[in-house]
């Protein structure tokens, strides 16, 4: 597979080319700060018992949390693409 998480995606759905769309690293005191940015969205992609074990929260008025709930991972394109979602990014 070419996807960095198996989604198992048919035909053309396959994941995001990481050499082309790669995010930038962030040092803990880095993502501690865009959490205070009211404009940032943050997305908790992990399992419900992993959020439940230790979910992040940004302080108040600062970054959007969004936590989609998911069961396993390959959930999150269908979540992604539900248009609740996609009005909420």
């Amino acid at each position: 597979t070419t996807e960095l998480v198996a989604y198992g995606l048919a035909g053309q759905q396959t994941a995001p080319s990481l050499q082309r769309f790669a995010g930038q690293h962030l040092e803990a005191t880095q993502y501690h700060g865009l959490l205070k940015d009211p404009d940032a969205v943050v997305i908790d992609v992990r399992n419900r018992y992993e959020s439940v074990v230790g979910h992040l929260q940004p302080p108040p008025g600062g970054a959007t949390l969004l936590d989609p709930q998911l069961r396993h991972s390959r959930e999150f394109p269908a979540w992604l693409a539900q248009p609740a979602t996609q009005r909420t990014l």
